[in-house]
């Protein structure tokens, strides 16, 4: 305070800049706003209104506080009040900083410039890129709330400024200070409009240097015009009963650099983690159109023969199969589902669906063969239409069995083939299998995978009332609970985890995944709408009574010829991804008592691309 004697109270102080620290307020505001133009631009693809406010948030914090309330800061310690103009005395004058007032400064800047990033970048996601009448508008107001926050922030930081000196300010000072903030508010707004954000690394450094060359002009030109007096008061404050600190320059740029870091490790974060989300979901998506291309289109046509050739045929030409029976004009084929559909006026198709009891011959055996003959028959009785108005599809007529493309086609279609039929016979006569002796019958049936895939297929389609059994010797309906045995697909037997999956094959389960998820789609959409069809209906309270996991496992054992048994994923959380994108896209769906629905709509029509925040 010795020195502080010198000076005369009243008189002017000299100024002087530091350089050095006016080139760390200019990379501290540069640092800022880069952070800020990378997170604000990874905005323009957030579509969760959680994720949107917290980006608004970090957005407004690094170009409100590390930007503009950091630059000040900054820039205030390259200012040194030392010399009397009058009596010439030397000693720097302390310059300490009012707590409130600096607090206050800090929360003004963050609340404002949060403010008009949203609203430079609210509306839907998909609309943030347009460039119209309602952008203009937009941008004028956050201009104005910016240039607000600015002169609020700057003229709330020399307030706190507290020491042995008043300072004035002139109206014209004013005046002119609010032009640079206005002028600096049109630069900063428009750049950080969501049509004008840089989408590059390059473009968003030379965009921040525009920036922080602007605020700091705003800053550095109001204080430079600025005249500071010594008052000899000592320990002047302006709130009773405040406190004061000093401020470091170089720790205020530090912090700030250090929470720049942190804000972009957050947005990093999610964007990574919403990359991963979306491509999961795309993935999930892509699942289900598969599985549904397999049941709205037809990727082998629809072979079928009539009721009438198929009574009349004897065994030599069954068993020529497929392809020795095509010469004969007695195949019907069908290669759309429209055709299917046209057929389905004045035909009802037939759906022959059984086991195979032989390793070594394809179709079934005389039992079978005879069984399904009578079927055929009792099908005409019942509906009281001739056999000519009845076609039927079996296995070995309906698919190729030379051509190995056509055959895969075939099967992966059985999905479609068992939905679009009107009536499935499941045949199962009493019989005993060629090779292993082990008994055939309906309850050695109803444990087969595959048969158990057509049956859901079609009873998620048409219900239990057109599903019949054949016997040898009655035909029937399916019995009570049936279905309630067979819904859960892959707790059947299949062929290939009998013979544990020789030479790493994969297990044929895995080529289910697809149309399954259709089915679920396809459910789980009817009756969240509360207006599902009956067999819709149905297929729903089996899902619920047995459990998603155990009609859609996520994971399967696959035991290999090596004795290891390898865990594979199977159905993964696919299933409630599933009706995450349901949902998402059925908002205004009315929602069924019976469910509950603690998911979030998603949308996904914007997806978040492969970006990086990095300073």
């Amino acid at each position: 305070m010795a020195v502080l004697l010198e000076y005369l109270d009243g008189e002017e102080i000299l100024q002087r800049w530091d350089a050095e620290v006016i080139y760390l307020s200019l990379m501290t505001a540069w640092i800022g706003t880069y952070a800020s133009l990378t997170i604000t631009f990874h905005l323009k693809f957030c579509t969760d209104r959680f994720w949107y406010v917290v980006f608004i948030i970090l957005a407004g914090l690094a170009i409100g506080v590390n930007t503009i309330w950091c630059m000040h800061f900054v820039g205030m310690q390259a200012l040194y009040l030392d010399g009397g103009m009058t009596s010439g005395a030397r000693g720097a004058v302390t310059v300490k900083y009012e707590i409130t007032f600096t607090l206050i400064s800090a929360f003004a800047a963050w609340l404002i410039c949060s403010v008009a990033l949203h609203i430079l970048c609210g509306g839907k996601a998909e609309d943030r890129h347009k460039i119209d009448r309602q952008m203009v508008v937009r941008l004028v107001l956050a201009a104005v709330l910016i240039a607000v926050g600015a002169v609020v922030m700057h003229f709330l930081g020399i307030l706190s400024q507290s020491g042995n000196f008043d300072m004035e300010h002139s109206g014209l000072l004013v005046l002119a200070a609010s032009i640079l903030a206005a002028g600096a508010a049109g630069i900063v707004a428009t750049i950080f409009s969501s049509p004008f954000l840089p989408p590059t690394t390059l473009s968003r450094v030379i965009a921040a240097a525009a920036i922080s060359a602007s605020v700091n002009c705003f800053h550095y030109v109001p204080m430079t015009a600025a005249t500071y007096r010594v008052n000899l008061r000592k320990d002047v404050i302006f709130l009773q009963g405040s406190e004061t600190l000093k401020i470091n320059g170089l720790y205020i740029a530090i912090i700030a650099s250090w929470n720049n870091y942190f804000l972009s490790s957050v947005c990093d974060h999610y964007v990574s983690w919403k990359i991963k989300r979306d491509e999961r979901e795309l993935a999930v998506k892509s699942k289900v159109q598969a599985g549904l291309k397999l049941v709205t289109e037809l990727p082998c046509p629809l072979f079928l023969v009539s009721a009438e050739d198929f009574l009349s045929m004897p065994e030599e030409e069954l068993r020529s199969l497929h392809e020795g029976l095509r010469p004969t004009g007695k195949l019907l084929t069908l290669d759309t589902m429209d055709e299917v559909m046209e057929l389905k006026k004045t035909s009802r198709i037939v759906f022959f669906s059984y086991e195979w009891l032989s390793w070594g011959k394809v179709g079934p055996n005389k039992i079978q063969l005879l069984a399904m003959k009578k079927a055929a028959d009792n099908i005409a009785k019942q509906h009281q239409v001739p056999t000519s108005q009845i076609h039927i599809w079996i296995d070995i007529l309906s698919i190729p069995q030379r051509h190995a493309g056509m055959k895969a086609m075939a099967v992966d279609s059985l999905y479609a083939f068992a939905h679009c039929a009107d009536i499935m016979v499941i045949v199962a006569p009493d019989c005993w299998h060629e090779d292993t002796g082990f008994k055939a019958d309906a309850l050695s049936y109803s444990e087969r995978v595959w048969t158990r895939v057509e049956q859901l297929a079609h009873c998620s389609q048409h219900g239990v009332a057109s599903m019949f059994i054949q016997t040898a010797e009655t035909f029937r309906q399916l019995p009570d609970g049936w279905m309630e045995t067979v819904c859960t697909v892959l707790d059947g037997n299949m062929t290939c985890c009998r013979n544990k999956h020789p030479n790493g094959c994969r297990c044929d389960k895995q080529t289910l995944v697809f149309p399954l998820l259709a089915l679920y789609h396809n459910i789980y959409k009817q009756n969240l709408s509360g207006y599902p069809s009956s067999a819709s209906k149905f297929i729903w309270d089996l899902i619920q009574k047995k459990g998603k996991d155990q009609m859609f496992p996520p994971n399967i054992h696959i035991a290999r010829d090596t004795g290891i048994t390898e865990v594979h994923e199977l159905f993964g959380d696919t299933i409630s991804r599933i009706e995450k994108i349901v949902i998402g896209e059925n908002t205004d769906l009315v929602r069924s008592p019976t469910m509950s629905f603690s998911q979030p709509a998603i949308s996904f029509s914007q997806p978040v691309r492969s970006i990086k925040c990095e300073l």
